[in-house]
């Protein structure tokens, strides 16, 4: 099995929310994760696979919270790492990465014209790992219900953020690996970038003109299928 490089996350009651509600809410503190977001769990999973299965270097592209978990995997794994983000990202995640020992190219005008040039530099030996359309992320992020279930909590609902969509597929394989699988989700996406919302509406596997939100990593042009089926 894989290494995780992700930890426990606390799981908290929040009064506040929970009296604005009117119904009892829980809060699972990912921000917590040494990576900074619950990426690490899925990304730090597929990193540790693929070292592995023999790779001499990882690729990401991402300029958010997924290229830092990659290059913190990295690090972790003392392999190289090199993320490719697009001229959208902020200085300071930059930064981030670059505190991770991680090599930054900075190529293109939105996440996907980064990941065509990430694609570009893989080789049998140097892997991209994809910020959100891979199963061995979806088994690694399910490891947060898991956590859940561990505490003896089953939800009533569970909400969450869509932006690629990995999260969503991870929380549903959590949901069904625990004998959950009657539990609703609320998925929530970033106006301006409702990739998921916008193909259930058109009723097929659509993706955006363009990403219109200011929340440039939240922004994925077209949702993972995994996600949309």
């Amino acid at each position: 099995m894989a290494q995780d490089l992700h930890i426990q996350s606390p799981l908290i009651e929040s009064v506040p929310l929970s009296e604005k509600t009117g119904a009892t809410v829980w809060l699972k503190i990912e921000a917590m994760q040494p990576s900074g977001s619950f990426k690490l769990r899925g990304i730090g999973r597929a990193c540790s696979y693929h070292v592995k299965q023999g790779a001499k270097a990882l690729i990401s592209s991402s300029g958010g919270n997924a290229g830092i978990a990659v290059a913190y995997s990295g690090r972790k794994l003392s392999i190289p790492v090199t993320v490719v983000v697009p001229q959208s990202t902020p200085q300071c995640s930059i930064d981030i990465i670059r505190q991770e020992q991680a090599e930054v190219i900075v190529h293109g005008e939105s996440w996907q014209e980064a990941h065509e040039y990430a694609l570009s530099l893989t080789s049998p030996d140097r892997v991209c790992i994809h910020p959100f359309d891979d199963p061995l992320l979806w088994d690694g992020h399910a490891t947060l219900i898991d956590e859940v279930a561990a505490a003896g909590l089953k939800p009533d609902a569970v909400v969450l953020s869509v932006g690629g969509g990995g999260l969503l597929c991870g929380v549903l394989e959590g949901l069904y690996r625990n004998d959950m699988n009657d539990v609703p989700i609320l998925a929530v996406e970033t106006e301006g970038a409702a990739s998921l919302g916008s193909s259930l509406a058109a009723g097929s596997h659509i993706e955006l003109e363009r990403i219109t939100t200011i929340a440039t990593s939240l922004g994925a042009k077209k949702v993972a299928k995994k996600a949309y089926e």
